[in-house]
């Protein structure tokens, strides 16, 4: 009996430590992104300095909210400067309205065709809200993750996330060819993710790397721009970090999942803002996917670690292709044209079939 207790300790114990070393993979993650926000404030400032302003007065997004006509217009130059407490309260008024057209859908009223409409509507807004974050302020893209827009300034918990995920993907009732689409777009964002941090760590590395300049002028000239080089080569690293999860995301939103299902997705993380790699890895987990970890290897230069890792990776099913395709197309175009939701099934599902 105490042997068999002892096991059971051991195995909980290895499932804490896992648990561990995922949550501090995911902080890398978000600690990477943060500093996407931090560079580009830096740019924008240099960039105020020397030139005309890089944002205008075009809108950026409009809101209706679910009414006739739009209620809010939010211009370039307003998303950039959109504080925190701001973009909670549009993120609050948007989900609490999807949230009662989401209820008259599943009610299955008289109505249901408007009230369809008008919730694919808001989806659209909410996913173009979150474009132009992505666009025109990464600071706010990254803190809406962990934002709750009911208690602004409550702590975050330490015991993990505070969305039910397995709930919420039972909510969303996703198709088999859906749930492949899913996992394939997380496999294919992480390895790239880990072939940018292999980048970052190679030119973090350059970077320390650099002795003092020497005492003559010319070798303080060529060493400064030596520095200059590397510290703008890391910017458009994080930078590219950034668009790099963002596009996957997006493809998932307006490629693989319906508007009915976003909106159940939104809803029910509540007031907390949509997590979706989270979401991705949770659904990584029921499949016997790879580990977070595990994938950022693979993409990161080979070592004896990322060799086993890649090794160990053999012993799961292969992934079905990702349909996404590659994500340094949102270098050179914006999201909000590549990914402009079409009138087409999302991926997965069949015809005749209802995912909502």
């Amino acid at each position: 009996m105490s042997e068999a207790r002892e096991k059971g300790l051991r195995q909980k114990a290895f499932r804490q430590r896992q648990k561990e070393k995922q949550q501090a993979t995911e902080r890398q993650l978000q600690e990477l992104s943060d500093k996407v926000a931090a560079l580009e404030v830096e740019r924008d400032q240099l960039q105020r300095a020397v030139e005309r302003p890089p944002y205008t007065d075009e809108i950026a997004v409009t809101f209706c909210f679910g009414e006739a006509i739009p209620q809010l217009h939010l211009t370039q130059g307003r998303v950039r400067s959109l504080s925190l407490e701001a973009m909670a309260e549009i993120w609050k008024r948007l989900v609490q309205r999807m949230a009662l057209s989401l209820d008259r859908v599943d009610a299955a009223a008289s109505d249901t065709g408007r009230q369809r409409l008008r919730l694919e509507a808001m989806v659209n807004e909410a996913v173009s809200f979150l474009w132009a974050l992505v666009d025109y302020n990464p600071r706010m893209s990254c803190a809406i993750i962990t934002c709750n827009v009911e208690a602004m300034n409550a702590p975050q918990s330490s015991s993990g996330s505070p969305r039910d995920w397995p709930a919420i993907l039972v909510r969303m009732r996703l198709t088999e060819g859906q749930v492949e689409q899913l996992l394939a777009c997380r496999r294919r964002m992480l390895h790239e993710v880990g072939v940018l941090i292999g980048e970052w760590d190679r030119l973090w590395k350059e970077l320390q790397g650099i002795r003092d300049v020497e005492e003559r002028p010319e070798g303080a000239v060529n060493g400064y721009i030596q520095l200059a080089g590397l510290t703008e080569r890391l910017r458009e690293n994080v930078n590219s970090l950034h668009i790099c999860r963002a596009f996957y995301i997006s493809y998932a939103y307006t490629r693989v999942l319906s508007p009915v299902q976003v909106a159940r997705y939104l809803v029910a993380s509540y007031p907390m803002g949509p997590d979706t790699l989270s979401l991705m890895t949770c659904l990584a987990q029921q499949g016997n996917e790879p580990s977070t970890g595990e994938l950022l290897r693979m993409g990161r230069p080979t070592t004896a670690a990322s060799s086993s890792a890649a090794a160990a990776a053999t012993a799961v099913p292969a992934a079905p292709f990702c349909e996404a395709g590659d994500w340094r197309q949102a270098l050179a175009q914006p999201l909000r044209q590549l990914h402009r939701r079409q009138q087409q099934r999302p991926a997965g599902v069949q015809r005749g079939s209802n995912p909502s």
